[in-house]
């Protein structure tokens, strides 16, 4: 397969309650995906499917898998303070280069832990144009038509 000729990152973070909420998070049919899961701004169900949401969902956009690694890896970091699980704090570096392996042969990386209080935090990187999982999902930053 080839590789990604770039990456883009996705960072979402809200109530737990939301993320539950599975409906809108499916995109329905490929060729016109419902209103309900171009608008939601929560995690798709399907990490790739990202990719079929706005170009604006898109947190950072990265050229190299090590520069995608360097933003999960960063983003990690910061997050890492609030997790709700003394445990998610502890392995971060581990999550971090867990990802930085994946990002490196083109796979896509999906974490999330729970926040102090209710809150649930999301971060996501998808490998684009092509995307690993699957090639025909296009590019949010190019449009383009939807298989």
């Amino acid at each position: 397969m080839t590789a990604p000729a770039h990456f883009h990152a996705y960072h979402w973070q809200g109530e737990r309650r939301v993320y539950d909420q599975e409906a809108d998070r499916r995109p329905g049919p490929w060729s016109s995906p419902t209103p309900g899961f171009l608008a939601n701004t929560c995690t798709p169900v399907v990490i790739s499917h990202w990719l079929l949401r706005p170009a604006s969902a898109i947190t950072h956009t990265c050229r190299t898998a090590e520069e995608a690694a360097e933003w999960f890896r960063r983003e990690l970091g910061r997050a890492a303070p609030a997790f709700a699980v003394e445990h998610d704090r502890e392995r971060a570096a581990a999550r971090a280069a867990l990802a930085a392996e994946t990002l490196a042969w083109g796979g896509d990386v999906h974490a999330g832990w729970y926040l102090r209080g209710t809150g649930y935090l999301t971060l996501d990187v998808i490998g684009c144009s092509p995307n690993h999982t699957d090639p025909r999902l296009p590019c949010p930053l190019r449009g383009g038509p939807r298989p």
